[in-house]
């Protein structure tokens, strides 16, 4: 179920365990990677299928590349004053 606009924290950890959390988080302490995991297994089978359904991967973009191209533009942005 999608919502509209950014993602709120609801008080309970979003992994699926239950177990409140922080006010202002969305899970528990490595629950985060918990949830990965689990989607990714469960929408796509496995982290490589997941990977190339992104275009990553061999003949594919380089995800490092990709991130720290990201985070170079990012900065670039800060430093103009639109970030």
């Amino acid at each position: 179920m999608a919502s509209k606009g950014p993602p709120m924290p609801t008080g309970t950890c979003w992994c699926g365990c239950d177990e409140p959390t922080k006010p202002g988080a969305f899970f528990l302490v490595g629950h985060d990677k918990t949830a990965e995991a689990a989607v990714i297994q469960v929408e796509y089978g496995s982290v490589a299928a997941f990977v190339v359904a992104h275009g990553y991967g061999p003949g594919g973009k380089n995800a490092r590349q990709q991130l720290a191209l990201k985070k170079t533009k990012k900065i670039v942005a800060w430093a103009n004053g639109k970030g």
